[in-house]
């Protein structure tokens, strides 16, 4: 029963440590399948008590194209099962 309050404390800990960086870019290195990862960088935008927004950018690479912005949503417990690593840009 010991390791439920270490989740429960490893959680509120990730928690805190994201609101703390809301606003900021961060860079998120998702689980793509087998053994592939899949690195994306874009800015914290919302923090709320079950999940996090995060919203990238896809850099034109035409001049005069049109710049798309979208935003993805990941849960704590993506970063707690180690799913999810997120690294902070100071």
């Amino acid at each position: 029963m010991s390791d439920a309050f270490a989740d429960v404390a490893k959680m509120k800990k990730i928690k805190e440590e994201i609101k703390n960086h809301e606003g900021q870019l961060v860079e998120l290195t998702l689980e793509n399948g087998r053994k592939r990862e899949k690195n994306k960088i874009g800015r914290l935008i919302e923090v709320y008590s079950s999940l996090f927004i995060v919203e990238y950018k896809d850099e034109a690479t035409v001049p005069g194209e049109i710049e798309n912005t979208y935003v993805e949503s990941y849960t704590y417990s993506d970063i707690l099962t180690e799913k999810t690593l997120i690294r902070y840009f100071d």
